[in-house]
Order: C-alpha cells, then structure tokens, then sequence
C-alpha cells in the first residue's frame, strides 16, 4: 500500500491548545505573512470573525480575558465563551453555557457587568 500522507514544511505555528477570543483570532488571520492561503475556508473564518467579534482590538480582548481569569471557577472553555458571546446577565450565561451553573448569579453578574461596560467603552 502507498501512503497518501504527504510532510507539509516545518512553520512556526499558534499553539492551538490555547483557545483563541474572536479579536485574537482575526488579528492572526489578518496578519499573516505573504503565505497567508487564499482558499475559502481562510477567507470565510476570517469574515466571520471580522463580522461576529465582539471587541474591537487584542487589546480589549486581553483585557476581557484577565476580567475573566478572576473567576478561578471558570475553565478556558467557558471563559473563550463567554467573551465571545457576549451574554447579557447570568441567566442567559447559564442558558447558552450550562456548565456555568457553579457559579453564582451574583458573581457571574458582576463579571458580565464588566465586560458589557467594556464593550461599551473600547477605543
């Protein structure tokens, strides 16, 4: 039997293990070297991300993040969806991320708050 697996050249690459929020994942497609693949499936994730982003630079996702990283409760998964999501108070969290029951409301409010605040504000 032939093998029809083939070696794609050694690049440096973003560690995947770390989930990206939209704004990182837009400012790496959009920065890109010359290389930058020109398929439909490059061009397509990178008009989602630049439709659904719901903050403006890396800066505000950074910051969104370290909000998050307050809540020792919350995994990476959870954190990457509520930024990305956006939700509006505790109970649509819940709703849309049902792991989220362990924390509670008021907690989760105030981190909600935060980042609604945040959104409002980004330069």
């Amino acid at each position: 039997m032939t093998s029809r697996l083939r070696h794609r050249p050694q690049t440096e690459e973003e560690d995947a293990a770390a989930l990206k929020l939209g704004p990182e994942v837009k400012y790496l497609l959009e920065n890109r070297d010359k290389d930058a693949p020109d398929t439909a499936v490059y061009n397509k994730t990178l008009d989602y991300v630049k439709t659904f982003a719901k903050f403006n630079t890396t800066d505000s996702a950074s910051a969104v993040r370290e909000i998050l990283r307050r809540e020792p409760a919350l995994t990476q998964f959870e954190t990457a969806q509520i930024a990305n999501l956006c939700p509006a108070d505790a109970e649509e969290a819940k709703s849309v991320i049902p792991s989220l029951v362990k924390i509670d409301d008021d907690r989760l409010q105030g981190l909600l708050d935060e980042i609604q605040t945040m959104r409002k504000f980004q330069s």
